[in-house]
């Protein structure tokens, strides 16, 4: 092989790179959403009529009825060259709040108030502790090797083998 044919190579091989890095960042973010919503958030199961959590502080949140386990989502974000971003996780209004935990005030009436299985409740501070479960579902794909497999079959599928 000649010099400039190595180098026709090798701009073959970063070009399909490239290319290759979009599609390999979204399988990433498809396999971390999946294991979210059907693993992370699936671990602690509350019993139908049950008044409170059942997860403890510091553990991912109790699967009541999948609304936020059902609203995690991936979507992609830029990309240059051989560099990619994909994003993933839920959209319900209350995620952040499991996710790092917060106290909310009545804003507008003296009490905030609602009614649950518990009962009629009437409060104008409600702590609700951190319950998180977007990063243990990171160390968890990490460590178990299946979003690194699966950028790695992704990257294959597009790219080869040279």
């Amino acid at each position: 092989m000649t010099l400039d044919e190595l180098v026709g190579v090798l701009e073959d091989m970063r070009d399909r790179a490239a290319q290759a890095a979009p599609p390999v960042a979204m399988e990433m973010a498809r396999v971390y959403s999946a294991h979210l919503s059907h693993v992370t958030l699936r671990r602690t199961e509350a019993t139908p009529g049950q008044f409170g959590s059942p997860a403890p502080p510091g553990s991912p949140p109790a699967y009541r009825m999948g609304v936020l386990a059902g609203s995690v989502t991936h979507w992609p974000g830029p990309s240059s060259g051989l560099s990619a971003l994909a994003y993933a996780g839920p959209h319900t209004i209350y995620a952040a709040t499991q996710e790092y935990g917060a106290v909310h005030f009545a804003r507008d009436h003296p009490y905030m108030r609602w009614h649950n299985d518990g009962g009629w409740w009437a409060k104008k501070r409600v702590e609700i502790p951190a319950r998180p479960y977007m990063q243990p579902a990171v160390a968890e794909v990490v460590a178990d090797g299946s979003v690194q497999r699966a950028a790695a079959l992704m990257f294959r599928s597009l790219v080869g083998h040279y």
